[in-house]
């Protein structure tokens, strides 16, 4: 199955257990769960210019008939996502190009909404608390960037204790 028929059948889930238990149907596809992290993870950043690259979508093509699929191009994200990588910009996003163009259009959409960190934006239930509960030791830590630090003990002096 393509990573969206998988994402489509989690969004058609009526109730979050239903969404959990196609999530865990399909936790031995390495490139559903790569893209997950892909999404989800911070420390998971792709060198490439945000949004759409302009590339030819082929929406004429049925599922199936594309060229090839994430699945199959998971070997390459790599290059993509090493900064240190001996590709310069101009052939990374070369290269992130034709393989969008081989993917199927859906396909291709998951690819650019993951790099962004947008997932959600395609398949609303598909959120990282979701993720979270189903996968809990796939994603790191959040940071707790809502809280406020807490402060250190004020040091009294002895003049300053109130007996």
């Amino acid at each position: 199955m393509l990573i969206s028929e998988i994402l489509n059948l989690v969004e058609k889930a009526k109730t979050t257990e239903e969404k959990k238990q196609i999530l865990l149907k399909y936790n031995d596809n390495h490139a559903l769960l790569f893209m997950l992290c892909l999404s989800y993870d911070p420390n998971l950043l792709w060198q490439l210019p945000e949004g759409a690259p302009p590339f030819k979508k082929e929406i004429e093509r049925p599922m199936g008939y594309q060229q090839t699929t994430i699945q199959n191009e998971l070997r390459r994200f790599y290059i993509w996502g090493n900064p240190d990588a001996s590709v310069s910009k101009a052939k990374k996003e070369a290269l992130f190009i034709e393989m969008l163009e081989g993917l199927h259009h859906t396909e291709a959409d998951i690819v650019i909404a993951c790099k962004d960190k947008k997932l959600y934006t395609l398949y609303q239930s598909v959120t990282e608390d979701l993720v979270r509960e189903v996968f809990p030791n796939m994603l790191p830590p959040r940071l707790e960037v809502d809280q406020p630090a807490k402060k250190p003990p004020t040091k009294k002096s002895l003049t300053s204790v109130e007996v």
